[in-house]
């Protein structure tokens, strides 16, 4: 008998669609670099939990039915007790609480979550606690609290385990929510252990689903799900009024919105739209030379990695700086990657680039707000060198935003609905791209730093990983420079 897993039900609950493959279609799981991480620092973190309850038991057991029969067992026995990782089977469904703690007659429940204390997704953590509590409760056992332990902000390297967590009492939230939640249980049943796939419901959170085209026949490209921040209740507004392709729309359906509109006129006409080309021009001759094409790639994890940083507070370790020094002048580049990841480095990166920085006159980032912010970052961490830190703080206010240059003035089909520069170069510059790479995104760039930085690699490992991080980064910031000079070229023809 395969039961149906807090995962399964909570994907049941967003779509129908979603949960039954999830049960029924179940597809090898091949990690990102990333993703790895994230997964084995969640389970590092819900080790790290037990020691807020020195006297839990582990629940070792993997066979939820064992499991489930040991925890009984154990709850039934004893007055009081704390079980980690303990099973509750009811009917077709199983969950296994992080912790749950008996006494009397009465059970408390707690989820560990890696995030924050106060993050945006609390409430879909409330979810995933209500459905535990909710298989709990249809055994006949009584809950008294519902908790959920998360990661303080107000936590350093070297504290104990115990100075990582909050415990936010939940317990209002999750009882507003489990009636709903018990009510679903049985339909939710009958669906996923169907035979036959349940029809889905196209809308907005339909958008960026891989099952689009199974569920509807449809495809993303060119549809309304490329508009920009439309937002949920516009977009599922023109969907019941029958419209999906942007080619289907009256043009009056999108507003006077300049954005949505030039990407409403690029799939209709098929070609890259340019609008208010005399305001683009006279911005693109305003840059003063030399122009710095400056990139940062951060790192962040639960447990700090130096002196002085809080959970996911992120510290640059690396840059790629482009520099050209007249219009026509050739490419110059200076760049900067920890040498020893186990040590702060980040006082010789702000020196370094400093140094690399001090004949530019105007600077380039892609999303800049990201590289200011970290400017200034660097500028409060050595406030104590005041001037390096007025230093980085002047930099800081010489950004223009090559992605802000595209978004407010051009769209091609082949953007997707996306800014991001890796969806703008292979659009705009033909032969110039990241295909190839070893790391191609910055989230898996970071992760592989932390790895460095953590000893998980072989000293042998080291240089390869070291030139896949540099030319990772170095790509892009050429990538600015090769969007910087197409939209010169567009704009003086």
């Amino acid at each position: 008998m395969k039961l149906i897993t807090k995962k399964m039900f909570l994907e049941y609950d967003y779509c129908p669609v979603r949960g039954w493959i999830e049960r029924n279609e179940p597809r090898e799981f091949r990690p990102t670099i990333a993703e790895d991480f994230r997964m084995k620092e969640g389970l590092d973190v819900g080790r790290r939990a037990r020691s807020l309850f020195p006297e839990g038991i582990l629940i070792e057991e993997m066979d939820p039915f064992e499991a489930s029969f040991i925890t009984e067992r154990i709850i039934g026995d004893r007055e009081s007790v704390t079980l980690f990782e303990p099973a509750f089977i009811s009917g077709d469904f199983v969950s296994r609480a992080d912790v749950v703690i008996k006494e009397g007659e009465s059970l408390d429940v707690f989820e560990v979550k890696s995030s924050l204390a106060g993050s945006s997704n609390t409430k879909d953590y409330i979810r995933d606690l209500s459905y535990t509590v909710s298989v709990i409760e249809s055994l006949g056992h009584r809950v008294n609290r519902a908790c959920l332990i998360m990661v303080s902000r107000m936590y350093r390297k070297g504290d104990e385990d115990r100075k990582l967590f909050e415990i936010i009492d939940v317990t209002d939230e999750v009882s507003a929510q489990k009636s709903e939640i018990k009510a679903k249980l049985e339909p939710a049943s009958v669906i996923l252990t169907s035979t036959l796939i349940p029809s889905g419901s196209l809308g907005y959170k339909c958008r960026d689903c891989e099952h689009l085209r199974r569920c509807f026949g449809l495809e993303r490209k060119l549809s309304i799900f490329e508009l920009p921040r439309l937002g949920a209740d516009k977009t599922d507004a023109l969907i019941e009024r029958g419209y999906f392709y942007l080619e289907e729309l009256p043009r009056e359906a999108l507003g006077d919105k300049p954005l949505l509109q030039r990407v409403f006129r690029g799939a209709k006409e098929g070609r890259i739209v340019f609008d208010e080309p005399e305001e683009l021009r006279e911005k693109l001759n305003s840059f003063k030379y030399p122009i710095g094409y400056l990139d940062f790639e951060t790192a962040a994890s639960v447990i700090p990695l130096y002196d002085g940083l809080a959970p996911y507070e992120g510290i640059p370790y690396q840059y790629s700086l482009h520099i050209r020094r007249e219009v026509s002048d050739v490419l110059e580049h200076r760049e900067f990657l920890f040498d020893n990841p186990s040590r702060d480095e980040s006082l010789l990166l702000a020196e370094r680039l400093v140094e690399d920085l001090k004949d530019c006159r105007t600077l380039m980032a892609h999303h800049a707000s990201v590289e200011r912010n970290i400017l200034r970052w660097l500028s409060n961490r050595y406030k104590d060198f005041p001037e390096l830190s007025e230093q980085l703080i002047s930099f800081s206010e010489m950004f223009v935003d090559s992605e802000l240059l595209v978004k407010n003035h051009i769209y091609h089909p082949d953007f997707g609905g996306s800014f991001s520069i890796k969806r703008l170069l292979p659009a705009l510059v033909k032969g110039v791209g990241y295909e190839g790479l070893f790391i191609h995104n910055g989230d898996d760039a970071r992760y592989v730093f932390v790895n460095m930085a953590l000893g998980n690699y072989r000293e042998s490992e080291i240089e390869k990983i070291r030139r896949d991080m540099l030319e990772y980064c170095r790509m892009d910031t050429l990538a600015m420079v090769e969007i910087h000079g197409f939209l010169c070229d567009l704009s003086s023809e």
